[in-house]
């Protein structure tokens, strides 16, 4: 194991590089997946040997259909849906009737809200199931605000970094899977030189050395050295050892080579064939109004129509695309799919989605755990923003809830707690206006219905009998 204190001693920056550059994690290189995850860089867009292109007579080439079909760019998507697409749901553990703490939670609600952190989550998610690794760095950025309840000086903020966004990413953990130091490696281009920076974080200090593409001889220089004031790494990493759609490329490829060949087929055949029987004795003459062909006796001309057995090639498609969808545990929710279901009931569509629900729930244990780990990050930055709720910050706990993707119904929501609350109303007048937004002043519209009822409750006792008068 590294001894990062003797580590950043050293005098050559290379060295200390190498080091922390050594992959202790078995995690696919981008490179690699890139091509499997881009529909242009599959193998049958440039593949000539197995779809070879035609040279006519007269020298045109005749190019072979390659039809490339991104399916795992799909499935990526689709389990990136499934997995966030309802927002991650915080449920806070503290004493609810101690003020304070009200506030602090408040305050990391909001920073979470300012954060955009659902956009944030679907964004981790496709870069999680796709490039297999990706972290996601808080830092402060100077700023007065009084966003979180109280006058900071620093606006808390996140950025999501993997090798998709031209990141490379080397964690460095111990033998017991904690992380110790977290880098990464990305170009940028200043004043029109190319720059390599890279980037370390350990749990007490930022290390930042750049390399110029007009000056290596010089080698890597230091551009920053700062303390890590939350005496924790201020970023969660998350990775996994094989992309969502593993296994899947074989699928993949006899699909577009299928569809691909079949394409030549009918692009060849496509064309009318006329088929003449005997001999041509006239043309049409000039003025005709109708063009016929004169053949000999027992003579025939007609087109001749292509015959394709497109049901065994249909058989074959749709059931690669099926095994495609049933081996990643994903639904195929196309719309041709969907407009055959009709309005099914909500219990239905949890039956119909319930391998993908188990799918979503194998993969929540490392969600689960990094979401943990945010959050403590932000109650570390959020004590050091504001030093009087610093002793108090280990009293509140946070609870994440990943609910996989499924369309709401509700009226089956609204009935199931109606019978839980004995079939009283859920939500009190006022609060019903506010939530079907159709109010520009909720209050002003809650009152003038107050109003309204008072008006014909007094019309409606006065044309009624009264019952108790003598005469």
């Amino acid at each position: 194991m590294i001894d990062f204190n003797e580590l950043f001693k050293r005098n050559d920056v290379g060295s200390i590089i190498g080091e922390l550059k050594q992959r202790v994690l078995d995690i696919p290189l981008w490179s690699t997946l890139l091509s499997e995850y881009e529909p242009m860089l599959h193998e049958i867009v440039n593949d000539h040997v197995g779809r070879q292109d035609r040279t006519l007579d007269d020298g045109i080439v005749e190019k072979a259909a390659r039809l490339p079909i991104g399916l795992e760019k799909l499935l990526t998507r689709r389990i990136s849906e499934f997995t966030m697409a309802i927002p991650v749901k915080r449920v806070y553990t503290y004493d609810q009737a101690d003020e304070e703490l009200k506030t602090i939670v408040r305050a990391i609600e909001k920073i979470y809200t300012c954060a955009h952190i659902d956009a944030v989550n679907m964004h981790r998610a496709k870069c999680y199931y796709a490039s297999c690794q990706m972290f996601t760095l808080w830092y402060t950025q100077k700023k007065p605000n009084k966003l979180y309840g109280f006058d900071s000086q620093y606006k808390l903020k996140c950025k999501t970094f993997s090798p998709m966004d031209g990141v490379d990413i080397y964690p460095y953990f111990d033998e017991y899977d904690d992380l110790l130091a977290l880098s990464f490696e990305y170009k940028r281009k200043v004043t029109d030189t190319e720059h390599t920076f890279f980037e370390t974080y350990t749990a007490d200090h930022h290390y930042k050395w750049d390399l110029s593409s007009d000056d290596e001889e010089s080698g890597w220089n230091l551009v920053d050295d700062n303390e890590i004031s939350i005496d924790k790494i201020p970023a969660v990493f998350w990775y996994r050892h094989k992309p969502c759609w593993e296994g899947l490329k074989p699928i993949r490829e006899n699909i577009e080579y299928t569809i691909s060949r079949n394409s030549d087929v009918v692009a060849y055949n496509s064309a009318p064939v006329l088929k003449i029987a005997g001999a041509i004795v006239g043309m049409e003459r000039k003025g005709e109004s109708k063009r016929v062909y004169r053949v000999s006796e027992d003579g025939d001309v007609s087109y001749v129509s292509w015959q394709q057995a497109i049901e065994a090639l249909k058989y074959h498609v749709d059931t690669l695309v099926k095994l495609f969808f049933m081996q990643s545990q994903m639904p195929d929710i196309s719309f041709e799919n969907m407009k055959s279901l009709g309005n099914i009931g909500y219990d239905s569509r949890k039956t119909l989605l319930m391998d993908a629900h188990l799918k979503i729930g194998e993969e929540t244990g490392a969600w689960i755990e990094g979401f943990e780990r945010e959050a403590n990050v932000i109650k570390a930055f959020l004590s050091k923003m504001n030093t009087k709720w610093a002793a108090r910050m280990d009293e509140i706990t946070v609870e994440h809830i990943i609910t996989p993707f499924i369309q709401e119904d509700e009226n089956t929501q609204i009935d199931k707690w109606l019978k839980a609350n004995g079939n009283k109303p859920l939500v009190s007048q006022k609060e019903s206006i506010q939530r079907a937004g159709l109010s520009d002043d909720p209050d002003k519209t809650f009152n003038e219905i107050q109003g309204e009822e008072e008006v014909e409750a007094t019309r409606t006792a006065a044309s009624m009998p009264n019952l108790f008068s003598e005469e």
